[in-house]
């Protein structure tokens, strides 16, 4: 999805890549701040939105598919790209950026999806066992998720103020319904991302995913909670910081693992900054 046409021989391009079971019109209006000199783009991740990529869950084993499918359309975007990425889609892009330190200039990870080191062994068996949906409480509760709503404003009202919406601006809501659900033949509407296809993606979590943070090469900056949680504890957040002590850390108070709908501002600021950095390794 093309939120701005690149111009201009030094245009910087940013890529920002959504959470598990969200879309990326949800995050329209996070880029909407960027200077009107960023190229900026948002896709949808295969299973969610408007994207037609197969999406069957008992093939997902993994999020390399994740990975290969932003790896795809990063190659077709003018460079250099700065990546950015909140929960899932911050650990995707940072795994990007390992495997692909030619496409990626620079990465903005906003709470990602990265478990502490103690907890390895016990999701490294899980996995083995084929046990991971039954103890990863989230894949759990996705899987249970309500997937039809007689209409939009209908979706939107039954998110407001509730669960992981409760401190979401209601224009955020409307953007996710607008941009995650389809009609069906009798006008009511469903949810694009199914239930089963969200359930298998929070189950199928990158294991370790230290192995890529320590290939990456480009500069990091890693935004984190200063009362931490899963997806991104405490613990996560030292373990990341062991690995890449230069990363730039910005840990904002008050706010929940959704911060990049809380405070875009400071979100929408930092990819700024980073895209400045970038364009001005050009000259």
């Amino acid at each position: 999805m093309l939120r701005r046409e690149p111009s201009g021989a030094e245009t910087v391009t940013v890529h920002f890549a959504h959470a598990t079971g969200f879309n990326a019109e949800t995050y329209a209006m996070l880029l909407e701040g960027l200077d009107a000199s960023i190229a900026a783009y948002l896709m949808d991740a295969r299973g969610h939105g408007r994207s037609t990529a197969t999406a069957k869950p008992k093939k997902l084993n993994s999020w390399r598919p994740y990975r290969d499918d932003l790896e795809a359309f990063v190659e077709t975007l003018p460079q250099p790209v700065v990546l950015g990425g909140h929960s899932m889609g911050a650990t995707v892009s940072m795994e990007l950026a390992a495997a692909r330190p030619d496409l990626v200039g620079g990465l903005v990870l906003v709470d990602p999806v990265i478990v502490p080191p103690a907890h390895i062994p016990m999701l490294a068996a899980a996995r083995t066992l084929g046990l991971t949906e039954r103890i990863v409480p989230i894949a759990r509760m996705a899987a249970r998720r309500r997937m039809e709503f007689p209409s939009k404003r209908a979706a939107v009202e039954n998110y407001v103020g509730k669960g992981p919406f409760r401190t979401w601006p209601q224009e955020w809501i409307e953007a996710y319904v607008e941009g995650g659900t389809v009609e069906n033949d009798d006008g009511t509407v469903r949810l694009s991302c199914d239930r089963a296809w969200e359930s298998r993606t929070f189950a199928m979590a990158t294991v370790n995913p230290y192995r890529a943070l320590r290939k990456v090469r480009c500069p990091i900056t890693l935004f984190a909670r200063e009362h931490s949680g899963p997806p991104f504890t405490r613990a996560s957040r030292n373990a990341f910081m062991r690995c890449r002590p230069e990363t730039r850390l910005l840990v904002l108070e008050d706010v929940t693992h959704f911060m990049a709908m809380e405070r875009p501002d400071v979100v929408v600021e930092e990819l700024g900054r980073t895209a400045e950095r970038v364009r001005s390794e050009l000259g």
